[in-house]
């Protein structure tokens, strides 16, 4: 932790600050790869940087630790008062720790916003499919409105013609006969249940629309259906609008 020559008790103040005080005395091979992470952190802290460079740091961990980890050092961070460069290609962990989020595609910035900003609200199909699943349908705006295979949506400023409507899987909710009422059957979207892929804190259910195109539906908890039964869904969550590919 001394190595860049940190002024008179900064060392034991970063590990005091990364929790690991009371392995002062200890050998880098009788740490984890958890606290050898928070250790590399408090090193880089102890010559308090304007800024400190993350560059793929929780990928040699396993997924339970990287989750665990990654809040942590967000915290430390937030607590050391340092900004932070992350350079990352999980999408999760640059969503959920970030500030700000730039995408980048081939060494080019693709869109620059806040994590609710750029997945919420992609500014392209590509931007959208590369931060998460997405499905994407063709539509048509008409009058304020568009409509595709899966509703009618208010098109929030889109020129009227051939559009592409950008939904997440999450957006896209499953309507048991007890939900409605019964003039709420026309704005609904008739589906066939597929696979199902359970996740444990959610799970995906794999649709097939009358047009034979395949969505998927993410839901918690059980979805109440079974392969081959016939449901209903709707789109309740916000949906994206963009220009249609180029010819």
């Amino acid at each position: 932790l001394a190595f860049g020559e940190p002024a008179s008790g900064q060392v034991e103040r970063c590990l005091d600050l990364v929790g690991l005080a009371h392995r002062s005395k200890s050998y880098p091979h009788e740490l984890s790869g958890g606290e050898r992470q928070r250790v590399a952190l408090a090193r880089a802290l102890a010559i308090e940087p304007t800024v400190v460079l993350l560059d793929e740091p929780f990928a040699s961990l396993d997924a339970t630790l990287r989750l665990s980890l990654r809040e942590e050092v967000a915290g430390i961070l937030h607590e050391a008062g340092a900004s932070a460069l992350l350079v990352t290609h999980d999408q999760q962990e640059a969503l959920s720790m970030a500030d700000d989020v730039v995408v980048m595609r081939d060494g080019r910035v693709e869109q620059v916003g806040t994590p609710v900003e750029v997945y919420s609200r992609p500014n392209g199909r590509w931007v959208a499919e590369f931060l998460g699943a997405a499905e994407v349908v063709s539509g048509r705006v008409d009058g304020g409105m568009v409509d595709c295979e899966l509703g009618r949506f208010p098109s929030s400023g889109a020129q009227d013609g051939a559009v592409e409507v950008v939904v997440r899987p999450e957006a896209i909710v499953l309507v048991g006969p007890d939900d409605l009422a019964p003039d709420d059957q026309a704005s609904l979207v008739r589906a066939t249940v597929g696979e199902r892929a359970f996740y444990g804190h959610d799970q995906v259910v794999h649709l097939t629309l009358e047009s034979g195109r395949r969505v998927h539906c993410r839901t918690t908890g059980d979805a109440g259906c079974q392969p081959g039964d016939d449901v209903r869904i709707r789109v309740a969550g916000p949906v994206t609008v963009l220009p249609p590919p180029a010819p």
